[in-house]
């Protein structure tokens, strides 16, 4: 790891500790409170917002929201993070708890990546019997380190992720290229703070390069006046403009 790369990690470090982690600002008074639970067949846990406005009758469009660096950004703070959107917009969030995601010493290594991925996709699919969910309006999301397994997965497996959303999120090429068969079609955002560090910068424009090179048309965003902060909002937006034609994962009752 260069001396620049090193510097930009310890100025991230140094950042959160000092703030305490990243804040979680949103609202937190919905009318259901998040739950922690435990993916069967892999016996690990996540974190799940279901709206009030959730019946079975109605396919619900799926969030996963994939954390950062520990102890700095966890699944927790995510759950609160997008649970007032969640309720808002009619959409079940869920916040797995991850293993590859250290964005300052780590590049998202992929035994890690392999890892969280069946467990990701282990979780759609339990929740696939336990909610009726919109199998085509899923999104996979992610902040600062949690932009390693947005990428991995959400790239590798575009039959179930219909928008990719990278917020203020690190990027590794090396441990990308070669390993998903490019899917164009599929819509992806990247946004960061114009007083992001430099790494998260840098590294969200190589992620834009990368994919332009591999066909895709990704939104790039640059958030004036905001550093390493939380802002679903935007990517709600995105989801939002780009939901499709609702697809129940379980069939109507009378």
């Amino acid at each position: 790891m260069s001396p620049t790369r090193w510097i930009g990690w310890l100025m991230i470090g140094a950042a959160l500790a000092g703030a305490g982690g990243c804040a979680v600002p949103q609202a937190q008074n919905t009318p259901n409170w998040q739950r922690r639970e435990f993916e069967p067949s892999t016996g690990r846990a996540y974190w799940i917002y279901v709206p009030s406005t959730y019946t079975h009758a109605q396919a619900a469009p799926l969030i996963i929201s994939c954390h950062g660096t520990p102890p700095y950004d966890v699944a927790e703070h995510h759950i609160r993070e997008w649970k007032m959107l969640g309720e808002q917009n009619r959409c079940i969030v869920v916040a797995p708890e991850l293993v590859a995601t250290d964005g300052l010493l780590g590049d998202g290594p992929i035994v890690g990546m392999l890892q969280d991925e069946r467990f990701i996709l282990s979780i759609i699919s339990y929740l696939g019997y336990q909610y009726n969910i919109d199998k085509v309006n899923i999104m996979i999301t992610g902040f600062s380190g949690g932009g390693f397994p947005t990428y991995w997965v959400g790239l590798r497996h575009p039959e179930v992720f219909s928008v990719i959303a990278a917020r203020n999120a690190n990027f590794n090429r090396p441990n990308v290229d070669g390993w998903f068969t490019p899917h164009p079609s599929t819509p992806v955002i990247v946004y960061f703070g114009s007083n992001d560090p430099g790494v998260i910068r840098s590294q969200s424009q190589q992620a834009v390069e990368f994919l332009r090179s591999r066909g895709y048309a990704p939104t790039l965003r640059e958030l004036p006046g905001v550093g390493h902060e939380r802002h679903p909002e935007v990517a709600m937006d995105f989801f939002r403009r780009h939901w499709r034609t609702p697809q129940p994962s379980m069939r109507a009752t009378r």
